[in-house]
């Protein structure tokens, strides 16, 4: 894989299709896809012509096994700048959110890790092993990202313009989990436990690879649907990745911005 500065990760080519036809983003932004071990990879800069950089638009599948091994590909090739995650999420019925809005991610959780004990769920401490050590940190279910990032993001999202009626965005946690909840008893329960806003099914796992690798990340979904009840028909896939690829391209558009904020970790969150 060739070298790039910037990564756009996304699970399924419906979340990466809004960048590859939709004006603003023509296919010219980048050339034909590769597909190397089941990773389709899409070349190309983004930005300003005198300060665009090497970017990558990554297709990697669904789930956490899938997402970590595009990532690991891409990044024992290159050491980008940023990786950045966009796509589709469930938002929890407590969330305040609704389908259209917009999810960046403060922390991302693996809320289906751990032991399923006879006195319930219990999180990966009691395994007693981390999940992973990385300079010095160790991390158990929880991933939390740079609230630098997050917090500059956020300032991006909230100052771009949007067509009416404009998404509500919010930051908050996140969970993974392999097990899609299409119940809303199920749904209260993981929101409850983990005051979180949205789940999908690939964001820890890129949080965890980009931490092992030193390599910054944010994470930015539309709501493509309630967590409840299962009922496909209330949901929006489409328009979601539409507004998520959106939200990323306006933090691309302000990336040095976002970056400098890195080490700035005041504000809410802090």
């Amino acid at each position: 894989m060739r070298d790039v500065d910037l990564v756009l990760l996304t699970a399924s080519r419906l979340e990466a299709e809004p960048l590859l036809g939709t004006p603003g983003a023509p296919e010219s932004l980048f050339g034909a896809s590769v597909e190397v071990a089941g990773v389709q990879t899409w070349h190309g800069s983004l930005g300003p012509e005198s300060k665009a950089i090497p970017a990558a638009l990554v297709v990697g599948g669904y789930d956490k096994v899938n997402a970590s091994h595009a990532l690991t590909c891409l990044l024992l090739a290159s050491r980008p700048v940023l990786v950045l995650q966009m796509g589709v999420a469930g938002a929890y019925l407590e969330s305040g959110l609704a389908v259209g809005d917009l999810v960046l991610a403060t922390e991302e959780v693996y809320a289906d890790t751990g032991v399923l004990a006879p006195e319930g769920w219990l999180s990966s401490e009691a395994i007693g092993l981390p999940l992973a050590r990385v300079r010095g940190h160790t991390y158990g279910n929880a991933f939390p990202l740079d609230r630098g990032l997050v917090d500059a993001a956020f300032r991006v999202l909230e100052a771009a313009t949007w067509a009416e009626p404009g998404p509500r965005i919010a930051a908050g946690r996140c969970l993974t989990t392999s097990l899609v909840t299409g119940r809303a008893a199920d749904g209260r329960e993981l929101a409850g436990r983990w005051h979180a806003l949205a789940e999908s099914m690939e964001g820890a796992a890129a949080a965890h690879v980009c931490a092992l690798h030193g390599v910054p990340f944010l994470e930015v979904r539309g709501v493509s649907n309630m967590v409840s009840d299962r009922d496909k028909a209330g949901w929006d896939l489409h328009g979601a990745a539409a507004r998520a690829a959106a939200a990323a391209m306006a933090v691309c558009a302000r990336l040095d911005d976002v970056l400098a904020a890195a080490a700035d970790v005041s504000g809410p969150g802090a």
